[in-house]
This record gives structure tokens, sequence and C-alpha cells, in this order.
């Protein structure tokens, strides 16, 4: 019998990826041991019909497009937790998870209920460790047999108890949509009263940079958008890090309101500066 563990997995039109996290955990034994969620948000390349007809034991959940991250996760959490749910562990579907790190997120969390468990991230191409927490604002990461106390961290793969559901709900997909939904409903949780650490034996494996530039976003802007198209393209794009509103609660919310908008506004300048000398010194197509 599999355990009241649910795999709680966003997708959205890269199916091939999606299949990958899937075989990955195949592999692994954890489809044997965990129910798995897939929230398919308005896919139109198929991860849907390949999922049910691969995997006809994964729940299959549908968005309209519409969901993003938070609102995906939020979907699959608000399912799992009214089918009986204890634990609940979020995958990001192009993680890779040694064979034996969910089962550690797992029995970490089970000896540890008041704890969100995160797993330590490395780059696959490199094979390099990299900071997913963070402790106020630092940085931190979890070498092999640490575990290290956070506030914050990344929801790359993550396991907490559904107790912790009860007392503070959902992850806000209004204010977090998309970025920062996984942070601050970590954040959210340690202040409540639980704890949050990385547990640097559980390892996922992540392919390519985690995007955190500017630079790394400047695809969102169209081909020949005018200076005005480009910045709403930019700045008031879910897709985007430095969405503006997402940033504005992110600062306000940790931060506090007022210091919080003062940090927001300082580096909006900072971004704006940067970001208008990328575009304007960009080869014209």
């Amino acid at each position: 019998m599999k355990k009241p563990v649910f795999i709680i997995i966003p997708a959205h039109n890269r199916k091939s990826v999606t299949l990958k996290c899937l075989e990955n955990l195949e592999q692994n034994g954890d489809l044997d041991r965990y129910y798995a969620i897939v929230i398919d948000d308005g896919s139109t390349d198929g991860t849907g019909a390949a999922i049910s007809a691969i995997y006809p034991d994964v729940i299959l959940l549908r968005g309209d497009g519409n969901l993003w991250w938070t609102g995906a996760i939020s979907k699959g959490m608000d399912y799992a937790q009214q089918k009986g749910a204890e634990f609940i562990i979020w995958l990001n579907d192009d993680c890779i998870a040694e064979e034996t790190t969910l089962r550690l997120l797992v029995e970490h969390s089970c000896k540890n209920p008041g704890v969100i468990t995160g797993s330590a991230c490395y780059v696959l191409e490199t094979n390099t460790l990299y900071e997913s927490g963070a402790k106020g604002r630092r940085l931190v990461m979890a070498r092999p047999s640490e575990v290290v106390d956070v506030d914050e961290m990344s929801g790359h793969c993550v396991c907490f108890s559904t107790h912790i559901i009860e007392n503070i709900g959902l992850p806000d997909a209004h204010r977090f949509p998309h970025y920062h939904g996984d942070s601050m409903y970590i954040l959210k949780a340690t202040r409540a009263g639980f704890s949050a650490c990385i547990l640097g034996d559980a390892r996922i494996y992540h392919s390519g940079e985690v995007k955190s530039k500017i630079q790394d976003f400047l695809n969102l802007v169209k081909p020949n958008a005018s200076l005005p198209q480009a910045f709403k393209q930019f700045f008031f794009n879910k897709k985007s890090l430095y969405y503006c509103p997402t940033q504005f609660f992110y600062n306000t919310e940790k931060y506090g309101f007022w210091r919080g908008a003062g940090l927001f506004s300082l580096k909006s300048i900072q971004w704006l500066v940067k970001w208008s000398w990328l575009i304007i010194s960009q080869p014209k197509k």
C-alpha cells in the first residue's frame, strides 16, 4: 500500500521534461511508495494525454493555463489534503532526484512533523551545489551530511506535513503567482512557529543554471517591440522574476511595509537602469 504522501508536480508545455521526471520517480520506486499528482496547466503539446497513456496511476488535474506555479501547487495541495494526505512533496518537473532523495525527505519530515524539509540542489551538467535557501538576507546551501536551517527556500523539491496547511492555509497564488510563491509560503510557515531546513543528503539535480539575472529574462521582450512595450513585457509579465507586483509584495512581506517599499523602490531603479542598458545595447534585428 502507498503511504499517505502526495508528490505534486506542476507542468506546462514541456512534455518530454515532465515525462523524464516521472520516469525518474518510477525508477527510484517513488511512484510505488507515494501518490503522484501532475497539474497540467493548459498544455497544448499533449502532456496530459502522454501521462495518462504511460503512467495511468498518476493523478492528473487540469488547469486552463492561468494557474502558474503557485496556483498549480495550491490546486494539488488542496486535492491531496481532501484525499487524506499526511505529507506533501513539491517537485518541479525539471528536477531529477537521486534514488533515496524523496525517501530521506519523508523520513525526516515524519520524525520532525513541524519542519519543512528541502533538498540540496545541484546543477545537473556540472554537479555544482548552489544556494537554494536563505537565512535572513544570507543565501545558504547544504553540503552532504549537513542539515541547514533556513527561513525560506526554493520549492524545487520540498516535503512537509499537511498539519502546516491546516495552520497557515495554501500558498498565495494572487500576490505570488509564479516566482516567490514557494519562498514566501515557507517564510510564512517559519514566522508561524514552524521550522525549515535543507537536508544535504537529499539531492536533486536541476538542468541548466537557475535563472536569476536580468539578462536571463530578456527573451520575454518580443523583437521590434517599442520601449514601452518592452518595459511591459519584462516588468509586468508573470514569467519574469522581475514582475513588479510580486517583487513589491515580496519585499513588503519580508521586511515590513515601509522598509520593504523603500527597498523595492531602490531595487527597481537599479533594475531599470541595467535593463535599459541591456535593451539599448542589444543588436537590432
